[in-house]
């Protein structure tokens, strides 16, 4: 008997589609969900992992109640499955949805006690509003601040822009119910959503909107670019 014989997949003929790196993210273009898909279906959801992933579950679900839920750290040596532990806890957590319908909870294969875990956080997410996670890295975008870096993945995985700056003033415009008329406004008069925001300080087509939208608040484009300054700093 040949080692690769013991192997569910030959190892000769079965590629490896993350080139055996898993990258937390919350990447949703097509290229990361097919890496995605690849690894939930390769999850080997046993030893080590499966009471890892057990024990943060089961922590989580008898805390929910209380007021204060315990962090979990997730320590290993370099190239042991932290990070790919972490991403499928991630994907499983919200059960990620695949354009064919499939879903991560239905693709990996997992201990039963496992499965009866997240049914469990299933039910418990109705109950309290939902399930949402969010992952990614705390790399060199915001200027050696770790808040910042947390605010970054935080702020991308409910949709909003990275920047502090950006994401407070789209949230401002959430919360005055103005979102949508400044955003077609924008687009209307040719100008890129996101490449406004991007500039938002020095953005001319922004600031005519929110004239249009906010006259009393906005009396001129130029009065814009004060208000912006001083409200959207941290």
């Amino acid at each position: 008997m040949l080692n690769r014989d013991i192997y569910q997949k030959d190892p000769k003929t079965h590629r490896l589609v993350n080139e055996g790196v898993a990258s937390v993210n919350d990447e949703t273009t097509e290229q990361a969900l097919s890496v995605l898909r690849y690894e939930l279906d390769t999850f080997v959801c046993d030893g080590q992992y499966a009471e890892g992933m057990s024990h943060i579950l089961q922590t989580y679900l008898s805390n929910i109640g209380h007021s204060q839920q315990p962090g979990v750290w997730i320590s290993g040596f370099y190239g042991s499955g932290k990070s790919h532990l972490v991403k499928m806890l991630r994907a499983l957590w919200v059960d990620t949805k695949f354009d064919d319908g499939a879903t991560a909870r239905g693709i990996a294969h997992l201990p039963q006690e496992i499965r009866d875990h997240f049914k469990e956080l299933s039910v418990q997410g109705k109950r309290h509003g939902g399930l949402h996670a969010a992952s990614g890295t705390l790399g060199a975008g915001a200027s050696g601040s770790v808040r910042l870096a947390l605010l970054r993945i935080i702020f991308k995985s409910v949709g909003l822009p990275e920047q502090y700056p950006v994401a407070r003033f789209v949230m401002w415009l959430k919360h005055e119910n103005i979102l949508d008329q400044v955003r077609e406004h924008v687009e209307k008069h040719g100008y890129d959503w996101e490449e406004e925001l991007d500039n938002f300080y020095v953005a001319e087509g922004l600031h005519d909107a929110l004239v249009a939208a906010k006259s009393k608040l906005f009396a001129s484009p130029s009065a814009c670019v004060e208000t912006l300054n001083v409200t959207t700093h941290p």
